[in-house]
């Protein structure tokens, strides 16, 4: 994999890691899951876009 693809990668990780930790009262179990989900949507997303042309 390119290093594009790396990037692409690690952006909704690291965003979603920081966005998960960043509030101060316990996060609801069912909003932790749809934070997984939705990153996990965007890493097939961009694995898709940057394997399109191949």
């Amino acid at each position: 994999m390119s290093f594009w693809m790396w990037v692409a990668i690690s952006l909704p990780l690291v965003g979603g890691t920081v966005a998960a930790h960043s509030g101060k009262k316990k996060t609801e179990r069912k909003h932790v899951i749809a934070l997984l989900w939705f990153i996990v949507a965007v890493i097939l997303f961009f694995f898709w876009w940057f394997n399109r042309g191949i």
